[in-house]
């Protein structure tokens, strides 16, 4: 072998020690924000609605009444979303979210319809309400955990709180009010291409149908973090959410479908 195949080798030698040793550097550094303790982060969400409620009284059978098309409620609407974290051990996190949704609207009835015992003629100007809130509490664990994966399950406990109102001049005002806790679980996947950027993605899931009651919710949600330094974050994500409850006794339903774009601040300490 002549020196120059020898000077060669040794530059090549001496190039891949530096990858492997970059490689490994890069392998071994935290992804920016995941070794802090506490999150507070605050979301905007543009979701678009879909609904209908039914609401019936003793021996009134109400109609399915849509939102948007029968009550005139603005389906487009934008919600503030907050949501604190804990990270009380490597693998472990604790976090409560809460999220209020108002919706609003006035029409004059084109089509007769029966909402909480009253029946509201064609031609009477209405004025309808819809108040939905969730409150969100979540242990979350990653069952797998490399430096830039981490795969988790979830267990959460969820309590909405649904409030819907429509009034007329003469008929005056018909209420309809859903309050249940909902547990669902999940899976959750995160994956950092470089510490500064976070991909991640979230499945989450409950369904229950039992003689006079049956209930569904499904909240899937992704997004891309990124983190400039360990202590913020700047997120664009997207979420489908999915409710669906029935009390197959009274005929009481509610059925509520959102999926939307949202841009979210993380402070970390």
């Amino acid at each position: 072998m002549n020196r120059r195949s020898v000077s060669t080798m040794c530059n090549v030698l001496a190039m891949l020690a530096i990858f492997i040793g970059l490689g490994n550097e890069m392998a071994q550094a935290s992804p920016r924000g995941e070794d802090m303790w506490i999150e507070l982060e605050i979301r905007g969400w543009a979701p678009t609605l879909s609904a209908s409620v039914q609401s019936s009284e003793t021996s009134t059978i109400g109609d399915e009444v849509d939102l948007e098309s029968t009550l005139g409620v603005n389906t487009r609407q934008n919600f503030l979303w907050p949501k604190a974290t804990l990270h009380f051990a490597d693998r472990h996190r604790l976090s409560v979210s809460y999220l209020k949704m108002q919706y609003a609207g006035d029409k004059t009835v084109t089509q007769e319809f029966t909402f909480g015992g009253t029946t509201f003629t064609v031609g009477e100007a209405i004025h309808s309400e819809i108040d939905f809130k969730e409150l969100v509490a979540e242990y979350r664990y990653d069952f797998l955990k490399f430096s830039r994966l981490a795969a988790s399950a979830n267990l959460q406990v969820r309590y909405l709180d649904i409030d819907a109102e429509v009034g007329g001049a003469t008929l005056g005002t018909a209420k309809e009010d859903f309050q249940v806790p909902i547990p669902t679980v999940g899976v959750g996947i995160r994956v950092w291409p470089v510490e500064w950027l976070k991909v991640s993605g979230d499945f989450n899931i409950f369904k229950l149908g039992i003689s006079a009651y049956e209930a569904e919710l499904i909240d899937s949600q992704a997004a891309v973090t990124f983190s400039p330094w360990d202590w913020v974050g700047m997120s664009v994500g997207y979420r489908y959410y999915r409710v669906l409850l029935q009390d197959t006794d009274s005929g009481d339903r509610a059925d509520w479908f959102q999926k939307g774009p949202y841009l979210g601040v993380t402070a970390r300490f």
